[in-house]
C-alpha cells in the first residue's frame, strides 16, 4: 500500500512540473483570434524531459491536439538543450530545431533559435509557415502576431509590418498604435503612414497628422516636398519632406525645419563644386592721368574750356559748351559738336545731339543716328537703347538684334538682360541676343545655362537652348547662392480628405 502511494506521488510530481514548464513555454503567448468566422484549431503545448519520453508518448499517441507543440529538453555533458517542434496527427510539420515556437494563426508559428558559434551569438525569430514548410528570417529580434494574419517585426531599432497571407511588408517605422476602428497609424521621425487592420497601405505619403472630422470624415495633413537641383540642371535631392527648408551658410547643408520650430539638418556634398565668376562691371577712371605740363600745352594748342577723363588714350574735352575726343598729343580725333559724350566701351562712344542719343566710332563715323532717348554702353557688339516707347538691342551699324522690341529690360548678375514685354519676361544674353522669348511670369539667371522659370504660378527649368528640363510642377523654389543649387518645393498639398461609410 505504502509503495503504491509513492509511485502515485511520484506521478503526481512529474506532472505537476510537466504543468510549469508548459506555463513557462506560453507565459509569453498572445493568441488573437482571427476575423474570419471559422474558430481557430485547437493546439496545446507539452514538455518532455527526454527524447526517449517524447518517443513514448508519440508512439502511445497521446498527442491529440490538432496542433502539438512539443518542447524537449536533453541533457548532454551535463548542459541541458531545449529543442521544438510542431506536431499534426503525430507527424512533424515542422521541424525541431527551434528553442520556443509560439502558435499564431491557421498553419503558421512564430519560432525562436539561438545562433551560436565563436564570433557570433543572436537570438532570432521567424515565421514558419507548416503547408508550404517555409521558414521566413527577418533577421528579427522580435516578432509579434496581432491578427488579420498581420506580424510585427522588429530589427535593429525599428519594426515593419508583415502580412503573411499577401507577402505585403510595410516600410519601417519606430511606433504604431490603433485608430479608431480601421486603422493602424505607425510613426517614424515625426513622420505617420495609415495603414488598414491587414497593413495594406491606405495613405501612402507620410504625413504630419490624421484629423477625424466626424465619425466618418478623416483629414491627413501631408508635409511639403522639395527637390533640389544644381544650377546645371542636375537633380541631386529628391522628395525631401519638411514644412520649409533654409540654406546654411555651410557648404552643401540644408536645415529642415518641421512641426513649427523642430528641424534636423540634411548633407549632401554634389559632384559639381565649380564655381563660375560673375562678370564684374568694367570701371573707368575720372582722373586726367597726364602731368600739369602736358595740360596746358594741349589747351594752348586746341583752346578747349576742359578736359575730363581718359578713356582708351583719348580725352574728352569741352569747347564752346560742346564736347568732342582728342589724343593726349592734341590731334581732334571727334569735333567738339555734341551735347555730351560719353567713355569708349567696345570702340563706341554714346552721342546727344539735340537731346537724342546716338552712337560714333573713334572715326568720327556715326553709325547709330542720335535718335534715342537713353543709349547705354556697348557689350560685345550690341547696346540696349530705348526710343521713348520700347526698348531693343542694337548692333554697331544701328540694326535691330531682335524681331521684337521690350516694354522693359534689367541687366542680370552674368551680364545677361532680363527682357519684358506684355508683362512677362525672357532672356537676352550679353550680346543682346535673344535667348528666352518673353513669355514667362519670372525667370532667374544665377550665372549658369539654366534657369528657373514660372508659368500659371508654377516653376520650373529650362535650359539657354530653350529645351524645358523640368516641367512647371513646383509652386515654390529658393535660390541657394552658397551651394549654386535650386531649391523647388512640390504644389503644396491640402489635407487629404476621405470619407468612409460604416455599417
Amino acid at each position: 500500500m505504502i509503495k503504491s502511494k509513492l509511485i502515485f506521488t511520484f506521478f503526481l510530481c512529474i506532472a505537476a512540473f510537466q504543468v510549469s514548464l508548459a506555463q513557462q513555454d506560453t507565459s509569453r503567448v498572445r493568441v488573437v483570434s482571427s476575423s474570419s468566422k471559422v474558430p481557430p484549431p485547437h493546439y496545446d503545448y507539452f514538455h518532455f524531459t527526454s527524447d526517449s519520453l517524447f518517443k513514448c508518448a508519440l508512439k502511445e499517441k497521446k498527442l491529440t491536439a490538432y496542433y502539438s507543440i512539443v518542447s524537449i529538453v536533453d541533457t548532454v555533458a551535463g548542459i541541458p538543450k531545449k529543442r521544438s517542434g510542431v506536431l499534426q496527427a503525430n507527424k512533424i510539420i515542422v521541424p525541431f530545431e527551434y528553442d520556443t515556437i509560439r502558435y499564431t494563426t491557421r498553419d503558421e508559428f512564430i519560432c525562436r533559435k539561438h545562433i551560436v558559434n565563436r564570433r557570433t551569438y543572436a537570438c532570432n525569430y521567424f515565421i514558419y509557415q507548416a503547408s508550404s514548410k517555409t521558414s521566413i528570417d527577418f533577421k528579427a529580434s522580435a516578432i509579434d502576431y496581432i491578427g488579420n494574419n498581420v506580424y510585427v517585426v522588429r530589427t535593429g531599432q525599428s519594426h515593419v509590418f508583415f502580412n503573411s497571407q499577401t507577402g505585403h511588408t510595410t516600410p519601417a517605422f519606430d511606433t504604431y498604435s490603433y485608430y479608431d476602428s480601421l486603422f493602424i497609424i505607425t510613426s517614424r521621425a515625426s513622420e505617420q503612414m495609415l495603414f488598414d487592420r491587414s497593413a495594406n497601405d491606405f495613405i501612402v505619403s507620410p504625413f504630419k497628422r490624421l484629423i477625424q472630422s466626424n465619425d466618418s470624415t478623416y483629414n491627413a495633413v501631408l508635409y511639403n516636398e522639395w527637390d533640389i537641383y544644381k544650377n546645371t540642371g542636375e537633380k541631386i535631392i529628391s522628395r525631401l519632406r519638411c514644412d520649409s527648408i533654409k540654406p546654411s551658410s555651410e557648404f552643401s547643408r540644408w536645415n529642415l525645419f518641421r512641426n513649427d520650430s523642430a528641424y534636423y539638418r540634411w548633407n549632401f556634398t554634389p559632384k559639381d563644386t565649380s564655381r563660375k565668376p560673375v562678370l564684374a562691371t568694367e570701371n573707368y577712371s575720372t582722373q586726367l592721368n597726364i602731368t600739369r605740363l602736358k595740360y596746358d600745352t594741349l589747351k594752348t594748342f586746341l583752346h578747349f574750356d576742359s578736359a575730363y577723363y581718359q578713356s582708351d588714350n583719348l580725352l574728352m574735352y569741352k569747347k564752346a559748351g560742346a564736347y568732342g575726343y582728342c589724343d593726349t598729343v592734341g590731334n581732334v580725333k571727334i569735333s567738339h559738336q555734341y551735347d555730351t559724350i560719353t567713355a569708349w566701351h567696345d570702340g563706341m562712344a554714346a552721342i546727344r545731339f539735340k537731346k537724342k542719343w546716338g552712337y560714333v566710332t573713334k572715326r568720327e563715323q556715326l553709325t547709330v543716328q542720335p535718335y534715342y532717348i537713353i543709349a547705354m554702353p556697348f557689350v560685345n557688339g550690341a547696346a540696349a537703347v530705348y526710343d521713348g516707347k520700347r526698348w531693343m538691342f542694337t548692333s554697331k551699324e544701328g540694326k535691330n538684334l531682335n524681331s521684337i522690341t521690350f516694354d522693359s529690360i534689367q541687366q542680370t548678375s552674368s551680364g545677361k538682360w532680363y527682357v519684358y514685354n506684355k508683362g512677362l519676361v525672357g532672356l537676352c544674353d550679353n550680346n543682346g541676343k535673344e535667348l528666352i522669348p518673353p513669355m514667362y511670369e519670372f525667370l532667374l539667371d544665377a550665372n549658369s545655362d539654366v534657369y528657373v522659370f514660372q508659368k500659371e504660378f508654377l516653376y520650373g527649368l529650362i535650359a539657354k537652348d530653350r529645351t524645358i528640363l523640368c516641367q512647371p510642377t513646383y509652386d515654390q523654389f529658393i535660390y541657394d547662392k552658397e551651394n549654386d543649387c535650386y531649391l523647388l518645393k512640390y504644389i503644396s498639398q491640402s489635407g487629404l480628405l476621405f470619407m468612409l461609410h460604416k455599417d
